[in-house]
């Protein structure tokens, strides 16, 4: 197979555990390839945190020569899939090109908010900064151990879905619940990050003329939360793309499949992407 494109997590798969930013190695790589390909970071994040803290990085170590062209080829999958956009040379800004709508005939996000904002208050607070998920972020000081972040979050985790089972307990129908390590992330079933993948592709095929199979295998798709309950389990299943991870890993399945060196040694997070992105060519 030849991969034509690639759909990657950031927290913890272009990044190290506990750090927001790439390094200059990941950064150089994500530019030599979106030289070549498409690009697309897949996150909780909404644009206008993903454009300070993330695609910002990146643009500083893009030559000025090549900016438009390479932005072209960098898109953004935000709020965990409920959210895409491109770049646009004529503007220079980034535009939305698909939102995913919250069901608020099952349960709306006001009431939602209103269900669990208190329970979590001990562990995290719900932010308010985005257009379609709603997001708990774990408290944090600069100087909190990474483990203390994640006990956090994994407690958000169990109080949420433990409120949304007592509201009905097939609530995976309507809304998914993911835990990243550093905040939990409810969004609508049908805006899940394995719905990204699909709304990105199909936006290659309209606007680039690209030519992908049924379910989109050509799409390299790189991600670490793959364990039930994590924040890339839907996307990195393999509905659509061919997954691999860079963090959790179960024996027991098929897929994601691991990436490992020449050595056959597991190379997690930056390290397994920066390896992917380097031999994309050749698997």
């Amino acid at each position: 197979m030849k991969f034509k494109a690639v759909m990657m997590d950031f927290d913890g798969t272009i990044t190290e555990k506990g750090s927001i930013f790439p390094s200059k190695e990941m950064i150089n790589k994500i530019i030599e390839t979106a030289r070549k390909m498409p690009v697309a970071f897949c996150t909780g994040r909404q644009l206008e945190s993903f454009q300070r803290r993330g695609l910002g990085a990146i643009v500083k170590e893009i030559p000025p020569s090549e900016k438009k062209e390479i932005l072209e080829n960098i898109f953004l999958i935000g709020e965990n899939g409920s959210m895409g956009y491109f770049f646009d040379k004529k503007t220079g800004k980034y535009k939305e090109f698909y939102r995913a709508k919250w069901d608020d005939d099952f349960l709306t996000k006001r009431k939602l908010k209103k269900m669990i904002g208190e329970k979590i208050e001990e562990y995290g607070e719900v932010i308010n900064e985005h257009r379609v998920v709603l997001v708990m972020r774990a408290h944090r000081e600069d100087d909190s151990p990474i483990e203390e972040i994640y006990a956090k979050s994994k407690k958000m985790f169990e109080i949420c879905d433990e409120t949304l089972s007592d509201y009905n307990k097939n609530y995976e129908k309507y809304l998914h619940l993911g835990d990243s390590g550093i905040g939990v992330i409810i969004c609508p079933a049908k805006g899940d990050k394995d719905a990204g993948i699909e709304k990105f592709a199909k936006f290659l095929e309209k606007k680039r003329g690209m030519k992908f199979s049924k379910k989109f295998k050509e799409i390299m798709v790189i991600g670490d939360s793959a364990q039930k309950g994590g924040n890339d389990y839907y996307f990195l299943q393999g509905r659509f793309g061919t997954p691999f991870t860079v963090g959790h890993f179960d024996k027991t399945k098929p897929l994601p499949t691991p990436v490992l060196n020449s050595k056959n040694k597991r190379l997690l997070h930056s390290k397994g992407a920066i390896y992917l992105l380097e031999n994309i060519e050749n698997l």
